[in-house]
């Protein structure tokens, strides 16, 4: 009798995964890009149709699309792009301050050149990318900053809960880096961030607080400014309804 590799079979879905991936990153910067607004439904067959794909290759998108963050399935609606609540944006900013304050503190401990001069650069290059209006290398910056930041603590799993914090607020930080201007931010605070991290522990602690407190506001003002556009397109959609 004839033994079967272990790894025979492993090939069989190569072309629909790679299918699968095409869809999903479609989608996913359809979403990023403010092209598909949090709250709008996605229906399986029309983004089949617009796709050129299965109904079930864009069920196998959804759930990649799901895992990071970027959709939901809701009852009775199926896939919609995921909405952030004040409370998720409360309970992630809280997430966040615990995983990068234990990384202030053991940056401020151990003075790791190697850390600080990648975060310099990083620096440079979230200033460079804003003073371009280029949202994308903004919010790459950005990530790699704060991760860079927890990477500090030389915890392995600190690193992976705060990739899944940062795969959950993605959505929300990509709208208000798009809407920077509309929400009155001119400039970005990252390297007067940079500037305390080479402060004492306290004074590194008390500016990553602030610069948090900061992102959490202005993402707490986005979300008021989606609402109030939502109940003014209801608005004037009934209006023509029984106008």
């Amino acid at each position: 009798m004839t033994e079967t590799s272990p790894i025979t079979g492993l090939g069989a879905n190569i072309q629909r995964q790679s299918t699968t991936d095409q869809a999903a990153d479609a989608v996913r910067q359809a979403i990023l890009s403010g092209r598909l607004l949090p709250g709008t439904p996605l229906r399986e067959a029309a983004l089949a149709a617009e796709l050129a794909v299965s109904r079930s290759t864009v069920r196998e998108a959804a759930r990649v699309l799901a895992s990071e963050g970027l959709v939901r399935y809701q009852m009775n609606r199926g896939i919609v792009v995921t909405e952030s609540t004040a409370e998720d944006v409360a309970d992630i900013y809280a997430a966040r301050a615990a995983l990068e304050l234990a990384g202030v503190d053991a940056l401020t401990e151990h003075r790791d050149p190697a850390v600080y001069a990648d975060l310099a650069d990083l620096v440079e290059q979230i200033e460079h990318a804003f003073h371009r209006g280029d949202t994308a290398a903004v919010l790459d910056g950005d990530r790699l900053f704060h991760a860079t930041l927890v990477a500090a603590t030389g915890s392995p799993r600190l690193r992976r809960f705060y990739l899944q914090l940062q795969q959950e607020q993605r959505l929300a930080l990509a709208l208000a880096e798009r809407s920077r201007r509309e929400l009155g931010r001119t400039a970005d605070d990252h390297r007067q961030l940079l500037d305390a991290l080479h402060r004492s522990p306290a004074q590194a602690r008390a500016e990553l607080t602030a610069h948090l407190h900061a992102g959490a506001a202005e993402l707490q003002q986005l979300l008021d400014l989606l609402a109030q556009r939502k109940q003014l397109a209801h608005r004037a959609e009934g209006e023509t309804t029984h106008g």
